[in-house]
């Protein structure tokens, strides 16, 4: 599998994917180290995350790439749900009095809203402190990111294919910084806010 950088050239995936899953351990290891906790990366034990409706092929393909960083890899929706099992219920917004989600027989939808895809799916608290799927994950390539492409899709039609692709292949950066200023953009939008503000 072959994926292209900004300029089009070829790279290997697989390559791409686990030089960047070490450059992401590497900076947390860096600001670690700069704010002195003292932690040492054997002590860490590494968890990579995928959408639980990626297909199997997918899924394979990122276990792969996280077994070259010994990393292992968990399904988002239940990250959350395990997480959320040691979160205080005060911090939960809107939950009611006496919600508890560690108690046995507890149900409870994780809604899983990235930047790729958004996931949704079912779970109960068990015995023995596990967890029951009651219903399958499902969802869609519909998160952040799916905004970000059709943005720079109307972009790309009021400009033209042919300036898009200059500015990609000349000025990467330029292109670069206008993802970035778009997402920096997008994530003020509130419910609250109208018009070009």
């Amino acid at each position: 599998m072959v994926v292209e950088d900004i300029t089009g050239k070829p790279l290997p995936a697989m390559d791409v994917f686990t030089h960047s899953i070490e450059a992401l351990k590497n900076h947390l290891m860096s600001a670690l180290e700069t704010q002195g906790t003292g932690v040492l990366p054997n002590e860490i034990q590494w968890v990579l995350t995928v959408p639980a409706i990626w297909s199997d092929n997918a899924k394979e393909f990122m276990r792969e790439s996280a077994k070259r960083n010994i990393l292992l890899i968990s399904l988002e929706p239940e990250a959350a749900s395990i997480y959320c099992q040691y979160l205080p219920t005060e911090k939960l917004s809107g939950s009611g009095t006496g919600f508890a989600m560690s108690e046995v027989g507890t149900k409870y939808m994780v809604a899983d809203l990235g930047g790729g895809t958004a996931d949704v799916t079912v779970h109960e608290k068990v015995d023995g402190n596990r967890l029951k799927e009651l219903c399958r994950a499902s969802g869609g390539s519909c998160g952040g990111t799916a905004v970000d492409a059709e943005y720079f899709q109307m972009f790309t039609n009021i400009l033209g294919k042919r300036i898009i692709q200059s500015l990609k292949q000349e000025k990467p950066e330029a292109y670069l910084d206008l993802q970035r200023t778009f997402e920096t953009v997008k994530r003020t939008v509130t419910s609250s806010k109208s018009g070009k503000s």
